[in-house]
């Protein structure tokens, strides 16, 4: 492998510091981006079959970079920061790097959508997914793709369309439909229909708990996970604590008048 490649892990390690601490400044994710480019490239120039696909840098690399990964934080950023322009350029450029004959480029496709419509760019944007559309009709991200363009470009009659070709308003939410769903909301709520976008709201939000427990389950079944819950139960000793080591902390007990809010995530 080409130096390259090192100089991209060095930027990608400042590049999330930059993203941990809030730094607005994406100078350093453009330069990583341009290092990957050019790592990519200088492989082909010595063997013209390195990374074909775009899944196959990856593999190539033994994931040591993280280059999907990576990218997709990447354009995480750049929307986040308004530079839609850019977004669309570094979509276009992966798009046109890798031959997709094995993969779709769906999410850099979604990207670029997106990014148009933020520009004011609607009717391109429509354009785009119409033709990913077509050529994935089974595809759920051209599908919801395409509902969110033809929203932000006021067609509701057509994103609706698209809408009941996947879900009706009775359905339950399932893996094929979920994209769609959301999609759907804010269509309605676009409509000013809130009583149907509430509704799908439910229904995602039943889907939502399905997946957390699912997820759940799975955890707790994983080998060291054995003895979670009687860890948690034990009673423990106010004596085994000592105050001055918790001095940010705030440790209520049952005299307190407040109560402690814990929210336990363990899935986002």
């Amino acid at each position: 492998m080409n130096k390259l490649w090192k100089d991209f892990q060095r930027l990608s390690v400042d590049c999330y510091t930059h993203m941990i601490s809030n730094n607005p400044d994406r100078t350093v994710w453009n330069q990583a981006f341009d290092t990957l480019v050019g790592a990519i490239k200088g492989e082909r120039d010595k063997n013209p079959d390195f990374g074909k696909e775009f899944y196959q840098v990856d593999e190539t690399t033994d994931f040591e970079y993280g280059v999907e990964d990576w990218l997709l934080d990447y354009l995480d950023e750049l929307g986040a920061g308004g530079l839609h322009e850019k977004r669309c350029q570094v979509c276009d450029t992966i798009i046109g790097l890798f031959a997709w004959k094995e993969q779709s480029p769906a999410d850099f496709m979604f990207e670029k959508s997106s990014a148009m419509s933020a520009m004011g760019r609607a009717d391109e944007a429509v354009a785009l997914c119409e033709k990913w559309y077509q050529d994935e009709p089974e595809s759920q991200l051209s599908a919801a793709a395409l509902i969110y363009a033809r929203i932000n470009a006021e067609d509701y009659a057509g994103a609706e369309q698209i809408v009941e070709k996947y879900v009706s308003k009775g359905d339950k939410c399932t893996d094929d439909t979920e994209l769609v769903y959301r999609a759907a909301v804010r269509l309605y709520e676009a409509k000013g229909d809130e009583k149907t976008a509430e509704q799908m709201k439910k229904t995602l939000e039943k889907y939502d708990d399905e997946i957390e427990r699912e997820l759940m389950e799975e955890f707790e079944e994983l080998p060291f996970c054995d003895g979670f819950g009687d860890f948690f139960d034990e009673d423990f000793d106010d004596e085994d604590f000592d105050d001055e080591d918790f001095d940010d902390a705030d440790f209520e007990g049952e005299d307190s008048d407040d109560e402690a809010d814990i929210d336990v995530l363990p899935f986002q």
